[in-house]
């Protein structure tokens, strides 16, 4: 005796073979039914989390663009608010005229 319960020949039952093929052909098709279905939810998922992520991005370029506001005066027609002017950088040097010492402000408080 070399000590295996089972020997790995062919089964003696032809019914046996049978069952068990249908059982693995069944197997094997549920198997195949939930990975199909399972990559079904992970591209739909994929879909779904990218056209949103489209749609965010658009509405960023949008806003900084300056399109049309969220005031109801939206395009083709103008808004009724105006527009608020470019804003600007004024640079230039400064001279302390007249300096408060602590007392003075002290005294203010």
């Amino acid at each position: 005796m070399n000590g295996r319960l089972f020997s790995f020949g062919k089964p003696g039952n032809p019914l046996a073979q049978i069952l068990s093929l249908l059982v693995f052909a069944g197997l094997l098709a549920l198997a195949l039914i939930m990975g199909a279905f399972i990559i079904a939810v992970l591209i739909g998922v994929t879909v779904v989390f990218g056209t949103v992520f489209a749609i965010r991005a658009w509405w960023f370029r949008r806003k900084l663009r300056g399109g049309p506001s969220s005031d109801g005066g939206g395009y083709p027609y103008e808004s009724t608010q105006p527009k608020p002017a470019p804003k600007r950088l004024i640079e230039g040097e400064y001279v302390v005229v007249n300096e408060p010492d602590a007392e003075d402000a002290r005294r203010q408080r």
